[in-house]
């Protein structure tokens, strides 16, 4: 029992939540790209941009919710181990395929042509949360000055970028996370 005490859970659970964003824009830019005429892919990408535009808002709160949750077990878990981590067993061949930045890379490129789809396709009234671009970059730059937590075995391991900050404290961050994970639900973590 002493032992269980000295653990944290490497992913409280917002993981398996996580949507595929990247196979969401797939299906449907390829979709576009076979279509002949600009009405038709306009008509295509009004009635599916809301499937993209749900993909982006989750990753960004599954994003600020990993964040959210590295503030809080470096607060309130010093020195304790992680359990679950599947990035610290990874072989060495699995460590040079490991590309730790990859979908929060196609992430930032893709928020940029998004935005500019909306406007191409004539789409109107959507809002994107205002913080996404600081969310990915800071997600981005906390993945990779973590190593993609190939090395990460205690919360002592974790490194917040300078720039990440809350207005909550680490007890309510946990809460709004069990929240969030209860609901099924991580877009309201975009706002911790």
């Amino acid at each position: 029992m002493a032992d269980e005490a000295k653990t944290v859970e490497f992913d409280p659970g917002i993981g398996a939540l996580a949507a595929d964003l990247y196979l969401d824009v797939y299906v449907i830019e390829n979709d576009i790209a076979n279509m002949p005429q600009f009405a038709r892919k306009a008509r295509y990408f009004a009635a599916t941009y809301r499937k993209i535009l749900k993909s982006l808002i989750n990753n960004l709160g599954f994003y600020r919710g990993c964040l959210g949750w590295a503030y809080y077990i470096v607060n309130e878990h010093k020195g304790e181990t992680f359990t679950g981590n599947p990035f610290v067993n990874y072989t060495e061949e699995q460590k040079a395929q490991y590309a730790p930045t990859e979908m929060v890379d196609f992430c930032i490129e893709y928020l940029q042509k998004f935005e500019s789809d909306l406007k191409y396709f004539h789409v109107k009234n959507v809002k994107l949360p205002e913080n996404a671009k600081e969310i990915l970059n800071q997600y981005r730059e906390f993945l990779a000055m973590n190593e993609g937590f190939i090395n990460a075995k205690t919360a002592d391991d974790i490194k917040l970028p300078e720039g990440v900050a809350f207005s909550k404290s680490p007890l309510e961050i946990k809460a709004e996370l069990e929240k969030a994970i209860e609901t099924k639900n991580l877009d309201d973590l975009i706002n911790l």
